[in-house]
Parts: C-alpha cells; structure tokens; sequence
C-alpha cells in the first residue's frame, strides 16, 4: 500500500499517511450518540488494530474530521442536531474529506434511507447493528479503493436479454488491450448465463471452483491464480453455474476490489436485472454502458434502468447509451430513440447477424478476427473515448 500524503491545516506540517508509515493505525471516526452501539462498533475495530475517534453530534463530527483527519467515517443517519445524510453532504463539500469514506448505519432497512444516503455522497449503507466480518469488509474495501490507485471499471449492462450485451463486453474488452497493451480484465457477473467463456474460447480455471467458497479468505495475489487467460493477453473471472452458487454480493466486491487494484481496466459483463449482485456492480464502475437495440421492449427497458439508476443515485454522467444492432429495417430511428431516453445514444454499433453469429460459433472475438469490419471499427472507437476518459481522472 503506497502512502498518501494530506496537508495538515497548521504550521504547514504535511504527515505521511499509508500502511508503510511507521507505527501508523487506520483512524475511524464514529458518529453516534448511543453509548452501547458505539461500544460495539469500538470493541469491532480495536479488535482490527485500529484507532476510534467518537462524536457525539454533526457539529462536532465536522470539527473532528478537519482537526483528527479519520481514514473512513461511520455516522449514525439520525443524530441529535442534523440528518446523517446533511453531514455527510457537508463532509463531501470540505476539501479534507471529500474522498474519505463515508459509511452510514441505521436501524432501518429501508430503501429510501438508502438511497438518501447515497445520493448524499456516503460509500457504503449497512443496517444497525453491523455484521462484525460485514462491517469490516465495507470498511477495508473502501478503504482500499480510496488509498490504492484504481483501474477504470466498466460495466456494461443490456437494457433486456438479447441485445448483444456480452458480444459488446467481449470485444471492449480486446479492444482495450490493444489500445493501451495494458493489463485488461472481464469479469462474466451473469452467473449460469454467462456467454463470456463461450465467446474466448475459454474454459474455467480448475482452481475457481475451490477457491470461490473461501473467497472472503483470499488475498490478493490469489485472485491471479483464478484467472483465466485469453490469447489476446485479456484476462477472465468466469463464474460458470457450479461455482457462482457461492459468489454473493460482498464476493463479487472483493473480486472488483481486487482486480481495479491491479488492472488498468475491468469490464463487468452484467445482465438487466437489478438483483443484489447488480446493484454491487454498480456502486464501484466508473462507466455503465447501457446496451440497448432499435426496439419498442429494448427502449422501455433502458428508460426504466434510467429511472432505477437515478432512484439509487447513480449519476447520468456515468451512463453511456450504446445502440446496437443499428440500424435496422423496420426499426426505431435514433432520434425517436434519444428522445425517449432524454440522453444522446454516443455509440452506434451497426447490424451485421452473420458475422456476429460466426465469430461466437468460432470463439474468435470479430475484434480480432475482422479488424476492418463497421462492428470492430465502432467498438474500438468506443474504447478510445473510455481510455481517454480514465486518462481525464
């Protein structure tokens, strides 16, 4: 873990923080006025080495983050003198810690205190009173994605079944890495359906399916012995149906944790549904691709992921429409399908059933295969404009 250099605000004293500091611990600001919750939250993390800080108010956990400098923020969502989300808006407004985590707990499993919470800037919600182990993967995990330096995440998402999502991973993927020749992952999130070992040719490391079980033991050089590799230097995480039984949401984000940490670029291959594992993908991509064809059910479907994403939080900004399979005869015209989604389709991928059908029979990514042709030509086009994007953050 590299160190992390902070300001201090007086006598211009700059202080190393980072794992490799001498005689440094992880400083936890916990925001809570129940004595016996914070006692159990305190006992958890001294248990991890870890130092605890403890406000009573928002007023005074404002004071506390300038002055103490926490590495991660636990705040109750209901305190005595403000909302648990208005302090955490507050927190992101500050210089100091706009990019500490922030972890907000309530008695309520509720789904409008979630989204409240994330739409305020918290990392993570978890419901009172924490799961020990649970409570200590959140926090260690957005920890990690704050201090290590993070590959770009790329989710790419179909707006239905059927409308070419894998088929666009697969070649993003390639692409990618002959873009930047740079380290390049997929991650099939699609369990029983995926397609993406089916599209390289690949078949699932023997080791997968043993070490899947103990996923929440690994470390993270282990997660390179469960890869699959791809000839084009692309490397795979297949959950193939037997395995990807006990893959559950906190698995699969330490599978991501792990992988942005040493790759420069990870593509999640994810399906239209929103379950648990979904919504986990989507609170760590830096880009969604919302894969959508030139159709009455492909459209509606793609305008309601745009309403859901907005419920959860997830910026606009984030979401990148991609048109496939277009045009078609007979189908939608582009600007009917940009009105209705209020958002510019930025990825046109052209119609071509044959070659698509050929290049999946053969396990051959037409990316390689057909460098020439107008689906390889658009989906390169579109790894240029996501590796400039990562190169602007």
């Amino acid at each position: 873990m590299s160190a992390e250099v902070w300001p201090e605000n007086k006598a211009g004293v700059r202080l190393i923080k980072g794992g490799n500091a001498p005689g440094y611990r992880t400083r936890v600001l916990i925001v809570d006025r129940d004595p016996s919750a914070v006692a159990v939250i305190r006992s958890i993390l001294r248990a991890q080495g870890w130092e605890v800080i403890h406000s009573k108010t928002g007023v005074d956990a404002l004071e506390k983050a300038r002055l103490e400098g926490p590495d991660a923020i636990l705040a109750e969502l209901d305190l005595p003198d403000m909302n648990g989300a208005d302090l955490c808006r507050t927190l992101r407004q500050r210089a100091e810690t706009a990019a500490t985590p922030i972890i907000m707990l309530s008695a309520s499993a509720g789904v409008a205190e979630r989204v409240a919470s994330l739409r305020a800037g918290a990392s993570d919600y978890l419901v009172k009173p924490p799961d020990a182990q649970e409570l200590i993967a959140r926090l260690k995990a957005a920890l990690d994605l704050r201090k290590e330096k993070a590959g770009f995440v790329v989710a790419v998402l179909g707006s239905k079944g059927g409308v070419g999502t894998s088929m666009v991973a697969v070649n993003l993927a390639v692409a990618l890495r002959h873009e930047t020749r740079s380290g390049v992952a997929i991650v099939d999130a699609t369990a029983s359906c995926g397609a993406v070992d089916v599209m390289l040719n690949l078949q699932v490391s023997s080791s997968l399916g043993r070490k899947l079980p103990q996923l929440s033991d690994l470390e993270w050089s282990d997660f390179e012995a469960i890869l699959t590799p791809h000839v084009s230097g692309v490397q795979a995480f297949l959950l193939q149906e037997q395995a990807a039984e006990g893959v559950n949401p906190d698995g699969l984000r330490r599978v991501l944790v792990a992988l942005r940490k040493v790759r420069d670029f990870v593509v999640v291959d994810t399906w239209a549904v929103l379950d648990e594992n979904t919504l986990t993908v989507l609170d760590m991509v830096d880009r969604v691709l919302l894969v959508l064809t030139p159709e009455i059910t492909a459209l509606r479907g793609a305008k309601v992921f745009l309403e859901r994403a907005g419920a959860l939080g997830l910026p606009r900004e984030r979401i990148v429409p991609v048109l496939n399979r277009f045009p078609q005869r007979g189908g939608l015209q582009r600007r009917d399908i940009e009105n209705a989604l209020g958002m510019s389709a930025q990825v046109t991928i052209p119609d071509d059933v044959k070659l698509v059908t050929y290049s999946v029979n053969r396990g051959v990514p037409l990316i390689e295969s057909h460098q020439r042709s107008g689906i390889a030509r658009q989906v390169s086009a579109l790894a240029k404009g996501l590796v400039k994007m990562a190169r602007q953050m």
